[in-house]
């Protein structure tokens, strides 16, 4: 018994240690489906959405404060032309802000997991939505900065 052991245990080592590809944190690195990529894909356009997502609430913020203040300016068509600017890249912001909120609420990473064509299919729709969305964010965003400029 004990040389079985001794002979075995070689082979299972040489074995295991021979994967130059190991997994190391319990999930493979790169997409090896459609499926994967297309999950991989939605989540990085949720991820740019979400980190831009600070910058958006600042700027509503920042409109708010503009709108409140806009009464100040000397000249009453500067006042009006500045208010519908202002109020243009705010619904922007609340549009992309909501959007992205919706988005998420409806989004469920698990849809049709047993049905490979069906999830394929609403994956490919969700970064179409995720996508959309994304646009929306840098759009209002890109508004913003030109309107705001520091």
């Amino acid at each position: 018994m004990k040389r079985l052991i001794f002979f075995a245990m070689p082979v299972v080592l040489f074995a295991c240690g021979n994967n130059t590809e190991q997994r190391k944190d319990g999930f493979s690195q790169a997409p090896t489906t459609k499926e994967d990529s297309l999950y991989e894909e939605v989540m990085k356009g949720h991820d740019i959405g979400m980190a831009a997502m600070g910058k958006i609430k600042g700027y509503q913020s920042q409109s708010q404060h503009a709108l409140d203040s806009i009464s100040k300016l000397p000249n009453q068509k500067l006042q009006e032309a500045y208010k519908q600017n202002v109020l243009a890249v705010q619904q922007a912001l609340n549009n992309a802000d909501s959007s992205m909120n919706e988005w998420m609420e409806k989004f469920s990473p698990d849809s049709f997991a047993n049905d490979k064509s069906k999830r394929v299919e609403y994956l490919e729709s969700e970064k179409n939505k995720v996508n959309d969305v994304r646009q929306m964010i840098l759009g209002s965003l890109k508004k913003a900065d030109s309107l705001f400029k520091k």
